[in-house]
């Protein structure tokens, strides 16, 4: 059962997302924020909570609203069925917002052509960087000298466009080119 406390100036509106949620059986309307396991409003602004917060507003998800404890962000017309599942995600520790908004929350891989390929050895030396490993050891476990495990190390900077040996792998992550 996830307990949910409905947080907004309005009664009718209140009354609305209760009669609305009533209809799920996992759901349970609580009566006060100490007593709820997800928070459901309106708005953020002010807003102090631990719980897992599901916000009806219809400005667009933002890292900010992300890191402030929203969970979920739907727009105020949300047909009752998207409200129940978001609780349930939020509950669930998990992020719900519309497949729409993810574009303008997630960072965007370069088109095909404006990275340049990295070669397979580049591969085996990006995946060490992740490791944390230096070029002595890049070198040793390649069986090649460190002037060249140095020079395929900068190789993968410019390619990933990266300025240090953090940034090369945190670019690498993102694009799915090295796995934690």
């Amino acid at each position: 059962m996830i307990r949910v406390y409905i947080l907004t100036e309005w009664a009718i509106t209140r009354a609305g997302l209760e009669a609305l949620l009533s209809g799920y059986s996992e759901i349970e309307i609580a009566a006060s924020e100490d007593d709820a396991d997800v928070l459901v409003t309106e708005t953020i602004d002010g807003l102090s909570t631990e719980l897992p917060t599901v916000l009806l507003n219809d400005d667009a998800p933002t890292r900010v609203m992300l890191r402030s404890g929203v969970r979920a962000v739907l727009p105020r017309e949300a047909p009752p069925a998207q409200i129940a599942a978001a609780i349930q995600a939020a509950a669930a520790g998990l992020v719900a917002i519309p497949a729409a908004e993810t574009l303008a929350l997630l960072p965007l891989a370069p088109e095909d052509g404006q990275l340049d390929r990295l070669t397979p050895r580049e591969m085996e030396v990006l995946e060490m960087l992740a490791e944390g490993v230096s070029n002595k050891v890049i070198a040793y476990r390649l069986s090649i000298s460190e002037h060249t495990a140095k020079y395929h190390v900068n190789s993968i900077l410019a390619k990933l466009n990266a300025g240090t040996r953090k940034e090369a792998v945190m670019r690498g992550l993102r694009l799915g080119l090295v796995k934690l």
